[in-house]
């Protein structure tokens, strides 16, 4: 952060910034020669200089810096610029070397994971009571790209946990087991009272990224929570009885 009078900032000491062009000494007069022109007069003459306020960062003509603060505090910070900068006018400023790239909870969250679905058997509407009712999920590893401060980066999830709510005020089963399809199911909850019930699950996500030309992939720190809900189904009593076999 650079604090001062104009004066200061148009005639900087010559050891003030490493950066300071070889013709930094002569913009007071620059400045004052601009004064004295026709405002439309071309300013090919200023030097540029980099602007940065927090992150915000860009390419801009010394001769615009007393329009843009305003006064005569100068509040924001700037870099002298010179004919070897690689930045030209227009384009992008990188951030400064060492910026990391960093993949959040909230980020992982925000990003379109594959919940898997949620599937009921039998899948029909109603199930019986006193029967195995088997649940199954889809959810599996998978890969997602996404861009952080304008890099490139990939992103793992896993789902590392499943909490299967079957909808009768029993406590929720928790565990790894994604399920699987009858006969070989793995996750099902036997309804002991006839009613309306509806499945919910619940699923929890770990992360890794892996920035583009780094070979390291490393992990996120929290995790990232799906949720599917089955459509409502019936559970229902059924009466046996005995029929004539004609």
């Amino acid at each position: 952060m650079i604090t001062g009078s104009k004066d200061d900032f148009w005639n900087p000491p010559p050891s003030s910034n490493p950066r300071r062009g070889p013709d930094a000494g002569s913009q007071r007069d620059n400045a004052q020669a601009l004064d004295a022109a026709d405002g439309d007069a071309p300013r090919n003459d200023c030097p540029l200089i980099l602007f940065i306020n927090g992150r915000d960062r860009d390419w801009i003509s010394s001769c615009d810096v007393p329009a843009l603060v305003g006064g005569t505090e100068l509040t924001p910070s700037f870099e002298w610029a010179t004919p070897a900068d690689p930045a030209a006018p227009g384009e992008p400023v990188p951030l400064p070397p060492g910026e990391p790239v960093i993949v959040t909870a909230q980020d992982l969250q925000s990003l379109p994971i594959d919940s898997g679905g949620l599937t009921v058997q039998p899948d029909r509407g109603w199930v019986l009571v006193n029967m195995e009712t088997i649940a199954l999920t889809g959810a599996r590893e998978h890969t997602l790209e996404t861009v952080v401060l304008g890099v490139p980066v990939q992103v793992r999830v896993a789902p590392v946990e499943f909490s299967w709510d079957f909808g009768d005020g029993s406590a929720p089963l928790v565990g790894t087991d994604p399920g699987a399809p009858w006969p070989d199911h793995t996750v099902a909850h036997t309804y002991t009272v006839a009613g309306d019930a509806q499945l919910t699950l619940t699923t929890q996500w770990e992360g890794a990224f892996l920035v583009e030309g780094s070979p390291d992939w490393i992990p996120v720190t929290g995790r990232a929570v799906t949720q599917e809900v089955s459509d409502p189904f019936e559970v229902v009593t059924a009466t046996p009885r005995l029929v004539r076999n004609n």
